[in-house]
């Protein structure tokens, strides 16, 4: 056959645990004062995050890729609405993000031993919406939220199509395929007299099964933490990063083929990062406007793809 769709989610030396090599939650997406539930009001940010990655080997689909690299590109809508009322003694949100992903990966390696060598794929679609109930405390200089974040299948997603007599590959997709769920805590303590700032945020991701590769990813940790020095012009300066590890192993057929070829105990997933963080807020005639920029570095990553992460922020009170 000229086309062969490979659905069984099998594995090589190194291959990944987490399916498509990146976890569920976007890491890095909460730094500066990420226990803070901010006025009443409307809150819109646009959010411009680009990485580029490399792993021994993925699956995606159900196909195993050798030596990938991944560029991606992401624009996040992110809107939140804080009400003027409280749940239960805590303030209360609501939070919405629709991404839109621009992706393409380089294979250098095998594909599923079918093909080798100097293929490519590109995928530019809408990924998995999230919406986000939010609850916020605060005494005094600490600030506590809960998110409880629902990450819903919406994003474009299809198993792998390998094309053999045509060396061509379709193997990224934009979204999981899954649901999940992740509440996660964060903490901020702020000083304003001093400007000094400490913000941390623990969450952990629980996914549905993959039923089309009948891959069940496990439980995935997931720790921000952010110390930043506040200004009086209204600029900060930090540093930022995070630490990620699944606390169980994955499970379903797809796992045990995967165990199956790598021979491996453990298809446990971990990365680290860490990078410089640059906040800033204005305004623009009457309307609040804030600007943030970082740049994290992975390091440590096992199982996942390691890369670089450009992430830029602007965002607008109404």
């Amino acid at each position: 056959m000229a086309a062969i769709a490979v659905i069984s989610a099998i594995g090589v030396q190194q291959a990944q645990a987490v399916e498509g090599g990146l976890e569920t939650y976007l890491l890095g997406s909460r730094d500066s004062m990420a226990g803070i539930l901010p006025p009443a009001g409307t809150y819109i940010n646009n959010d411009i995050v680009r990485f580029s990655g490399t792993a021994p080997s993925v699956s995606m689909g159900g196909a195993v890729l050798e030596d990938p690299k991944l560029d991606v590109t992401i624009y996040k809508f992110n809107a939140t609405h804080v009400f003027d009322a409280t749940v239960a003694g805590a303030r209360f949100g609501l939070n919405l993000n629709i991404p839109y992903v621009w992706s393409n990966i380089d294979l250098n390696g095998e594909i599923s031993s079918l093909l080798s060598g100097g293929l490519s794929d590109q995928q530019y679609s809408f990924s998995d919406i999230t919406v986000s109930p939010i609850f916020g405390w605060t005494h005094g200089n600490l600030h506590q939220t809960l998110a409880l974040q629902l990450f819903l299948p919406t994003g474009a997603y299809d198993t792998a199509t390998i094309d053999v007599q045509g060396r061509s590959v379709d193997v990224l997709s934009t979204g999981k395929n899954r649901f999940a769920f992740d509440p996660t805590w964060s903490v901020t303590w702020f000083e304003p007299a001093k400007g000094l700032e400490l913000s941390g945020a623990f969450g952990i991701t629980f996914s549905a099964e993959n039923e089309a590769t009948e891959y069940q990813t496990a439980p995935e940790a997931h720790f921000e933490g952010t110390v930043m020095q506040h200004f009086s012009n209204k600029m900060a300066v930090g540093v930022t990063g995070y630490a990620y590890r699944q606390l169980d192993d994955d499970s379903g057929q797809g796992a045990e083929n995967m165990r199956g070829v790598v021979g491996a105990e453990s298809l446990q997933a971990e990365v680290y990062g860490i990078g410089p963080i640059w906040t800033w807020s204005t305004t623009i005639g009457k309307a609040p406007v804030n600007v943030k920029a970082k740049y994290i570095v992975e390091s440590g990553a096992r199982r996942r793809f390691e890369s670089d992460k450009a992430w830029l922020t602007v965002g607008f009170v109404f």
